[in-house]
């Protein structure tokens, strides 16, 4: 039987990276990117600018895929606050041209939202609560998830709580390889305890994307977390305990969520900020049984060994926010 083949946009990105690693298996796999280029053994990556309609069309049409995966986009909270244009090019005109070629070709469109699409009541998001985000982040993908489910005829979206990993990019460090790196070098970890949300492994959520793949899910949105939800600081503690055996070198600091001028959003907001995301219809659609945040820390743990150390101490030497 032929293998069905999936076209990821931005798969230098940690998210397409860990997609196509994990995709490889079942699927043929290729991948665009702009400026870095990754070598994933098994499959082809070529370049490609998003923001170029002819070029993306051309791609598109050159490999015919069954399957097309976004994973392109300015995540970073405080990179979208700073560079908002920068943020709207690639969170939400990219998606566009991408999800446009898309539909032209007859390939399913899977886009990769988050729930900072909310406000961060103190409540409990469902997949058909309106969107009001307090973040020019949540704005841009709020925009996107609108156009795709208006425009496109066969997509898939998978609203997701921040994902936890390894990226492929050495020169894109993500949260838990500098909490990593800050561990190994015993430099003090402040951690943000005012925004609560789930924390998802990378290789969870891609064996929910496979099963919605394989099922032939068209036109649904779906949301996919931890079961629990916990600040930066309460998920650091656990984890240095964890893989280090000692959580002393995390200590408590105030993220200063970048908010937007939304008034309406920010209606009713107080100094604690909360994403929590109802999980009903991925448990009952994929026989989903949602992991813990400790239960995450455990797969992260036993993927990865242990690095516990005598060095990890309390050090009140170079001092990071993250």
């Amino acid at each position: 039987m032929k293998r069905k083949t999936v076209l990821i946009f931005g798969i230098s990105s940690f998210l397409g990276s860990n997609l196509a690693e994990y995709l490889k298996k079942n699927y043929r796999v290729i991948g665009t990117y702009y400026s870095t280029p990754v070598d994933i053994p098994g499959i082809l990556s070529i370049k490609c600018d998003v923001h170029e309609k002819e070029t993306v069309q051309k791609v598109v049409y050159l490999f015919k895929p069954d399957i097309t995966i976004y994973a392109i986009g300015l995540s970073r909270l405080e990179d979208c606050q700073n560079h908002p244009k920068v943020a709207d090019a690639l969170n939400t005109a990219g998606v566009f041209n991408v999800s446009q070629a898309s539909e032209r070709y007859k390939s399913k469109f899977v886009f990769i939202s988050t729930n900072f699409i909310f406000s961060g009541e103190d409540t409990l998001f469902r997949e058909n609560d309106t969107p009001s985000p307090s973040s020019v982040y949540g704005n841009t993908m709020a925009s996107s998830e609108f156009y795709i489910q208006k425009s496109c005829l066969n997509y898939l979206i998978l609203r997701t709580c921040p994902l936890v990993g390894r990226s492929y990019n050495p020169n894109d460090l993500k949260w838990l390889e500098v909490v990593d790196r800050k561990a190994f070098k015993t430099e003090q970890i402040v951690c943000d305890t005012k925004v609560y949300h789930g924390f998802l492994d990378v290789w969870t959520f891609a064996e929910v994307l496979e099963k919605a793949i394989e099922m032939n899910i068209t036109n649904r949105l779906f949301q996919i977390s931890s079961r629990d939800i916990c600040n930066r600081y309460d998920f650091t503690k656990k984890y240095l305990d964890k893989v280090y055996g000692g959580s002393s070198l995390a200590t408590k600091g105030d993220w200063g969520f970048p908010r937007t001028e939304n008034q309406i959003a920010l209606q009713g907001l107080g100094e604690e900020l909360k994403f929590e995301l109802d999980l009903f219809n991925v448990e009952d659609t994929f026989d989903f049984d949602p992991p813990s945040v400790d239960e995450v820390i455990e797969k992260i743990h036993k993927k990865f060994g242990s690095k516990k150390t005598s060095k990890v101490k309390k050090s009140s030497a170079g001092i990071s926010y993250i």
